[in-house]
């Protein structure tokens, strides 16, 4: 009977994936995967990560994007046959180009804020704007893209500004941002395939 649930749920979840806004926003094959290991930043390997149950057999390389139903988790770090590595949005390694607001304003995402600035909540986010851009508080947060997608597509949802920190002389105005995605309870995820493979 637990089977029959999970395997009704698994398809549930799937089914959310697939008609989700993140999914309709990258318009490439998604692959779900399910987070099957964590590792946390302080692990040998480094950057805080999860493994995911597909891999190179599946046709996952480094550098893809992987999302939630919710927007962006993170990107495939390493690979094996059939499991891969994702670095996760949040880790003191990433950086992500974003555009903000109704006018796609410009700017970039990492969870290390700047010097000086009040510390942030628990898996909160710094937003740094291009130049002097005004940032709002409720502006929606996507990533800007790469060239190929490598190693993030565009337009995916990322999160929403909750506050905005107070100009303290540094270069562009900064916010604080809450991702939409939960990267603490990561079950089933996405990984999206690039036109390449």
């Amino acid at each position: 009977m637990d089977r029959l649930r999970a395997q009704a749920r698994d398809a549930t979840e799937l089914e959310q994936l697939a008609r989700s806004s993140t999914a309709a926003v990258v318009d490439r094959t998604l692959l779900p995967a399910r987070v099957v290991a964590v590792a946390s930043g302080s692990s040998p390997v480094g950057g805080r990560t999860v493994t995911l149950d597909v891999g190179s057999e599946d046709g996952v390389r480094p550098d893809q994007t992987v999302v939630a139903v919710e927007g962006l988790v993170g990107r495939v770090l390493r690979v094996a046959p059939t499991s891969a590595d994702v670095l996760l949005l949040g880790d003191p390694q990433v950086v992500v180009g974003v555009r903000f607001g109704e006018d796609g304003a410009l700017g970039d995402v990492q969870a290390d804020p700047v010097p000086g600035l009040p510390p942030r909540g628990h898996g909160q986010l710094t937003l740094t704007a291009l130049g002097d851009t005004q940032i709002e508080v409720g502006a929606r947060v996507r990533t800007l893209g790469s060239p190929d997608d490598v190693p993030y597509a565009a337009g995916i949802p990322l999160g929403t500004v909750v506050s905005v920190d107070p100009d303290r002389g540094q270069l562009g105005r900064t916010a604080v941002v809450e991702p939409f995605v939960d990267t603490d309870t990561l079950d089933l995820v996405a990984v999206v395939l690039r036109e390449d493979g």
